[in-house]
């Protein structure tokens, strides 16, 4: 399996928000595969030291704040793909959204987030197709790999399955302040344990169905919660299941539940050096038998930027239908998740 070429292709991706860390690893992607970007944000020297710092000195600069929505639109025409690099995308990314739709240019984002996810089918979705673009949100270490496995572990057990997703960090280090904010501005949220889906429809409430996970690895059982993964969303799309949930290890739900404004600001900019996870799919079929997928990845913000970049290639490519699909509905599942072998991205289904 190869990746995609980038010296085949010559569409064009504009990324606004390439000036944090997260933008900073889609730049290195982008410019190893021989692409450069445009890029666009709010702050012109901002950008042009990311782009530099990049090794990217030729790459366009166009300028637009957020707030402004026509000038947004201008900086997306003539642009094929738009990479939303934000955070708190409940807050901010609607207005690139709109403007991608609008400048007629497909769209992916690496939002962690429910419920701007939620309102990226439900609200943009139609207008997107209307535009004949593609949207394909919350491109994350987490949200893509669990969609794409669950796609695979429900076709290897008798449906409707019974689906549990998950996210373990294997080396306790942090996540980034802008990652901090992107959960204070959802905090409520991410509290109330947000949705799971059960029997056609989406449901709210803090308990999960599933309190403990032996997670690979581990022999003793780990207390986990109801948490709001945003692959309950979209696993429901394009699989046989009756149930849905996310959850999450308590011990990092109490993490979260502390945060505060103060708090966040007193946190290091950039993330931990050593994010390696797994992202783990359990599917449990009518016939008793269980099916676990896992994902095993690199480093969190490394690997969201990789997959954001390959689905933007692969959207430029312009094979997909228009419309707010899920990544399962979009891409071949085994194909996109081989893609991730070389960045040593690995991924394995057994029966438990």
């Amino acid at each position: 399996m190869t990746l995609t070429s980038a010296t085949e292709s010559t569409k064009t991706i504009a990324i606004y928000g390439a000036t944090g860390i997260t933008g900073g690893y889609l730049l290195t992607e982008l410019r190893r595969r021989g692409l450069t970007p445009i890029l666009v944000g709010r702050n012109a020297a901002r950008i042009r030291a990311a782009a530099e710092a990049a090794d990217l000195p030729n790459a366009e600069v166009r300028v637009a704040d957020l707030a402004d929505h026509d000038a947004l639109v201008t900086a997306f025409l003539g642009v094929d793909v738009v990479i939303s690099s934000l955070p708190a995308y409940v807050t901010h990314g609607p207005a690139v959204l709109a403007a991608a739709i609008e400048a007629g240019a497909h769209y992916t984002d690496m939002s962690g987030e429910q419920l701007f996810l939620k309102q990226v089918f439900d609200e943009f979705g139609p207008r997107a197709e209307a535009a004949g673009v593609t949207l394909i949100s919350g491109v994350t270490d987490s949200n893509l790999p669990g969609d794409l496995l669950g796609y695979l572990t429900t076709r290897r057990v008798a449906g409707p399955a019974e689906v549990v997703v998950s996210h373990l960090s294997k080396s306790g280090g942090n996540g980034s302040k802008g990652s901090a904010k992107t959960e204070l501005a959802s905090l409520d949220w991410f509290r109330s344990g947000g949705w799971n889906y059960a029997d056609g429809e989406f449901h709210t409430g803090a308990t999960a169905r599933h309190s403990s996970m032996t997670f690979p690895g581990d022999t003793a059982s780990t207390a986990v919660a109801k948490f709001p993964q945003p692959p309950v969303l979209t696993i429901p799309r394009h699989s046989d299941v009756s149930y849905v949930e996310g959850v999450l290890a308590t011990s990092i739900l109490d993490t979260l539940s502390g945060f505060t404004a103060d708090v966040i600001d007193s946190l290091p900019d950039a993330p931990s050096a050593d994010l390696r996870y797994d992202l783990v799919v359990d599917a449990f079929g009518v016939d008793g038998r269980t099916v676990r997928g896992v994902v095993s990845g690199v480093h969190s913000y490394r690997d969201s930027a990789l997959m954001a970049v390959e689905v933007a290639v692969r959207l430029a490519d312009g094979a997909t239908k228009p419309g707010a699909l899920a990544p399962a509905e979009a891409f071949d599942a085994t194909d996109f998740l081989d893609t991730l072998a070389p960045f040593g991205i690995t991924w394995r289904i057994a029966e438990r």
